[in-house]
């Protein structure tokens, strides 16, 4: 009888160990996986479906109207063509050398958002000065936490956003 309630002790022992042992990796998975999702901030989404869009859409608006339809904005966005002399918000100085362009801003002036696409003959000239001149506080009251800029081919997006719009 002894020899039994050892043998069931050590079974229950083993099979506890193993049971603690899967609970704390599987916790270790979710905590990667929620790092990974923490990680994907809206500049980041949009940027990588803009350049997933582009190579299929050489329409710079249709591709711009997909983008505000992303899941990420939950705020009401317009799109809209931008002429060669109109005013770009969000830079220090004028922003001119494109030859056309789409803005995705929101519909309330107090959201720190702002994307555009741009097509342009040196998009990598381009996007520097772009990126040297950007001003992630250039809404009165409020500031852009995130940057993000990509080129593929003549084209180029630009986005500066709130890392997420979450409550928090």
């Amino acid at each position: 009888m002894k020899k039994f309630k050892l043998i069931l002790v050590t079974i229950t022992l083993i099979f506890s160990a193993c049971l603690i042992s899967g609970c704390s990796q599987n916790k270790e998975v979710k905590e990667d996986t929620n790092q990974k999702e923490e990680k994907k901030s809206v500049a980041g989404v949009l940027t990588q479906q803009f350049k997933d869009e582009i190579k299929n859409e050489n329409d710079i608006q249709k591709v711009a109207t997909s983008i505000a339809k992303n899941k990420v904005l939950p705020i009401e966005v317009d799109v809209s063509v931008l002429g060669k002399e109109d005013y770009i918000s969000g830079f220090q100085t004028e922003i001119k050398g494109f030859d056309q362009a789409v803005v995705i801003r929101p519909m309330i002036g107090s959201i720190p958002f702002i994307a555009y696409i741009f097509e342009t003959e040196d998009a990598d000239g381009f996007s520097k000065k772009l990126k040297s001149n950007a001003d992630l506080r250039w809404n009165i009251c409020t500031e852009a936490d995130d940057m993000e800029v990509a080129v593929v081919d003549h084209y180029v997006f630009f986005v500066m956003s709130p890392k997420s719009f979450d409550q928090e």
